[in-house]
């Protein structure tokens, strides 16, 4: 499978560049602005050095020959590029992504039918709601509190064996109910090996 190691990557403060001037290089160029970089948006055509500085970039021309272009300097140049619906010409798909707070949920199909990721990603929607971002908020909190509280020299595997045992309680139930407090204890009271009964009913 083409693009087969997912993976999300940090681009704030970065220089990213979105060729195009249609919908789709508007909405990519949204996207980059929305995570932090520093989008140069070029709708003229591709000149040889565009993409000197850059960490990454978007081409949404619909012009296969201009992404090859792109693509030669994009290898010199070390610059990550997705082409849209021109695979051959791509390092990274741009995968359907849904957001619930900080929880990212994406879809992705290799750049084979980018359409039907869309699809799923809306079934996904359904299910998963605003919830899971207060839950992700949650258990972020827990988590940092007893990783503080943590000794340097506690065993790694048995920490995440109990972190997966907790996360079986139906913390998602609680925090749907608006008990987001008897959430938040009986997470805590797993992770010590303490249940409180009252928590669950």
């Amino acid at each position: 499978m083409a693009f087969a190691f997912p993976v999300s990557l940090e681009v704030a403060g970065r220089r990213c560049v979105v060729f195009g001037a249609g919908p789709l290089a508007q909405a990519r160029a949204a996207a980059l602005l929305d995570a932090g970089a520093v989008v140069t948006v070029i709708a003229r055509p591709y000149e040889d050095g565009d993409l000197t500085g850059a960490f990454l970039a978007v081409a949404a021309t619909g012009d296969r020959a201009e992404h090859a272009r792109l693509f030669a300097e994009a290898e010199r140049e070390g610059v990550l590029l997705n082409a849209v619906d021109d695979p051959a010409h791509c390092h990274f798909a741009v995968p359907a992504v849904l957001r619930q707070g900080d929880l990212v949920v994406t879809v992705s199909t290799g750049g084979r039918a980018p359409g039907y990721a869309g699809r799923l990603r809306d079934e996904l929607a359904r299910t998963v709601g605003a919830e899971h971002g207060t839950l992700l908020d949650l258990i972020a909190g827990v988590r940092a509190e007893l990783r503080a509280e943590r000794p340097s020299g506690a065993d790694f595997d048995e920490w995440a064996r109990k972190w997966r045992e907790a996360l079986d309680h139906d913390l998602i139930g609680l925090v749907r109910a608006g008990r987001t407090g008897e959430a938040r204890t009986l997470l805590r009271a797993a992770l010590a090996d303490d249940e409180p009964k009252e928590a669950v009913a």
